[in-house]
């Protein structure tokens, strides 16, 4: 991580959990000042919904988005010759 004040690296000092997360301290070793970091966990986090399609459903989109892109490819050819 970098240091806030000049851009420099930084080294943990002090770890302490908390709910949901970490906060750590954090010393930057060009200027040696003292910066604190939060990390939060993702399981704290609501979970994503599911998808909207099913299986079956993105793999013919893609199918389509394929055959599109193909298609214009074969055009580009055609008019460069």
């Amino acid at each position: 991580m970098k240091c806030p004040s000049c851009a420099g690296r930084t080294y943990v000092v002090n770890t302490t959990p908390q709910v949901g997360g970490i906060r750590r301290q954090r010393r930057c070793r060009n200027c040696g000042q003292s910066h604190h970091s939060g990390e939060v966990w993702l399981a704290a986090l609501p979970q994503a919904q599911k998808g909207v399609y099913t299986h079956e459903e993105a793999a013919a989109i893609k199918r389509q988005r394929v055959d599109a892109r193909r298609k214009n490819e074969d055009r580009r050819d055609d008019d460069a010759s």
